[in-house]
């Protein structure tokens, strides 16, 4: 047992659409022999009379549960009527009186109790969380916007994970992992390019790194990232709606729930899993109570599959991984460097079908595919190096500092502030143009002044700063309450972002949501914090003879502090930071 806290644990944890996986975790509550990967538990979870009944492997296939609920995270448009029980975890929500914010913090609070007992039962010490420093890495999607992001940190947080968890994107950890292993075996060079292929059940995210040194191994990304909603659930529903149609849209939805369920578990350990392009044999999945069908192969409750149907199915699901993957190998030329390998990393970079399409796609260009081993572990082992490259301990003579692995990202957003400058009419629209009541001198509103710019290389911790003016009105000498603020921060996924925030009806005080809907800049977050009025009572007053009574103007320096996934704000007044700080992050229904 450790005198001191001088040792590290580090959990990782993958917070996928279909499975979840804990680093050292296999014995999971109740899997089924059959199933090959138990040391993921599935993302499910049921409710009973407003509690949780069952999580896991735990939940029958009787049970109305959250599947997929991760996705839901995410703003409604986007996905809800994309993917199949989504909508039925969406009509659940109101069954069960719960935010998906609720449902997701119940199940990473039932994982984090387990995980506990686990790490307790390993280390053989009742009293752990006093004697090792403890780092907790929780993935996500790439694509996912900072409103998802800031949802899932929140549900952990409130599931009681450490406040300091830690958020790392999915293709990155997938990287870290396979990458070493790599390097380990010597198989990789300076300024060797790869593109990494996240297949996962519900999103597929790329990434690309170049390598800039081997020993240690560090590597930067090389290319923007992308990714689509386009993953193993995808398949999933494409192959429903074909027997759906097959059978009949009524007769099919007279069949129960549960003949449902068994259909598409052996669909996905039976047929998903095994089919190649080289297959020509064909397939059966059972589904009881469907009515014989001679003409299309229906008999005794069993459904033949023909090899070339299936081909059809599975090419419009993985088509669109190869576009994702084309669109990728050439931004890393477009930089000009050379792709030498694609990654397939994740549960569906595991298929055989999609290492076999892509390789027939790149071998000829050179390029070669691998199918990493622990492809469905990857992303886990990849958070816990990631957390140990973190690691909250302090370095000394026997344990130095360690090294991060990627040394620089590139932005997929510009991130900017909606200021008004000083009119210009060789630059400026008269429609911005407004008297500016302190100074007595002419304005223009809506002028963007962007921190950083899409496709950007940022390092971790990087720290982009401006000057925010905030004006006051009847702060006096016995003034001893608050004043709110709240700063506004907009993103922007052109290439090139507008000078201007394009809606010249308002000022920037006074944009709302409505107006944000008819610009390419969007609003991002609202950084909200407060000041105590005998500080603001020190600047200098002024009167205006358009709004009568005693005015007052604050300079404040607003912080955006870039992480490896998310955004941190901070605030300073005066030379002193302010207290408390919060970023109310904005839904994008676009």
């Amino acid at each position: 047992m450790p005198s001191s806290l001088s040792s590290e644990i580090v959990v990782g944890i993958d917070f996928g659409t279909t499975q979840k996986r804990i680093r050292l975790i296999t014995d999971w509550p109740n899997p089924a022999a059959t199933i090959a990967n138990a040391d993921k538990v599935p993302t499910v979870i049921s409710y009973e009379n407003g509690r949780v009944a069952n999580w896991g492997y735990e939940v029958g296939l009787k049970e109305d549960a959250f599947r997929w609920i991760k996705i839901l995270l995410e703003p409604k448009s986007k996905y809800a009527d994309e993917e199949l029980n989504v909508q039925g975890s969406s009509n659940l929500l109101n069954k069960v009186n719960k935010t998906v914010e609720e449902v997701v913090s119940d199940y990473l609070r039932l994982i984090w109790k387990y995980t506990k007992e686990d790490i307790r039962k390993r280390v053989g010490d009742n009293h752990w969380e006093d004697n090792f420093n403890l780092q907790v890495v929780l993935t996500v999607p790439a694509m996912w916007s900072h409103v998802a992001k800031d949802k899932t940190l929140k549900a952990a947080k409130k599931a009681g994970l450490p406040q300091d968890i830690r958020l790392v994107t999915e293709p990155e950890a997938a990287a870290l992992a396979t990458l070493h292993d790599k390097a380990e075996e010597n198989s990789l060079k300076k300024g060797d390019a790869f593109v990494v292929c996240d297949a996962g059940g519900g999103t597929v995210d790329l990434i690309s790194y170049k390598v800039n040194n081997t020993s240690p191994l560090e590597i930067e990304e090389c290319a923007i990232g992308d990714g689509d909603l386009c993953g193993s659930t995808r398949l999933d529903k494409c192959f429903e709606k074909y027997i759906e149609t097959l059978v009949g849209k009524e007769q099919y939805s007279r069949i129960k729930d549960i003949n449902k369920k068994k259909m598409m578990r052996v669909f996905e350990y039976g047929v998903k899993r095994c089919f190649t392009l080289e297959s020509t044999r064909e397939y059966t999945v059972d589904l009881k109570g469907v009515p014989d069908n001679q003409r299309h192969c229906i008999e005794d409750d069993t459904i033949t599959l023909d090899h070339s149907m299936l081909r059809t199915l599975f090419d419009h699901v993985f088509g669109q991984i190869e576009t994702l993957v084309q669109n990728q190998t050439e931004e890393v030329e477009s930089n000009g460097l050379k792709v030498k390998s694609i990654l397939l990393v994740g549960g569906f970079g595991s298929s055989k079908y999609l290492h076999h399409r892509l390789e027939n796609s790149y071998k000829s260009r050179g390029i070669s595919v691998l199918q990493v081993d622990g492809a469905w572990s990857s992303i886990c082992r990849g958070a816990c190096r990631w957390g140990l490259e973190h690691a909250l301990g302090q370095p000394n003579a026997f344990t130095p500092a360690p090294v991060p692995t990627v040394i620089g990202r590139i932005s997929k957003y510009s991130y900017g502030v909606c200021v008004s400058q000083p009119f210009d009419s060789s630059r400026h629209l008269i429609a911005d143009q407004y008297l500016n009541l302190a100074t007595n001198t002419y304005y223009a509103a809506n002028q963007m002044e962007w921190l950083l710019l899409r496709g950007e290389k940022v390092t971790e911790g990087r720290i982009l700063s401006t000057e925010v003016l905030q004006r006051v009105h009847g702060v006096g000498f016995f003034s001893t309450g608050e004043r709110s603020f709240a700063d506004q921060l907009f993103y922007c996924q052109d290439n090139e972002p507008p000078t201007r925030f394009n809606n010249s009806e308002c000022p920037p005080r006074h944009l709302n949501q409505a107006d944000l809907e008819y610009t390419d800049v969007k609003q991002l977050c609202s950084v909200n914090y407060s000041v105590e009025e005998e500080k603001i009572w020190h600047e200098n007053s002024y009167r205006s003879d358009a709004q009568p009574g005693k005015w007052r103007t604050m300079t404040m320096k607003l912080f955006l502090i870039l992480g490896n996934a998310t955004l941190d704000f901070r605030v300073k007044y005066r030379d002193e930071y302010v207290a408390t700080v919060e970023a109310e992050y904005v839904q994008d229904f676009s």
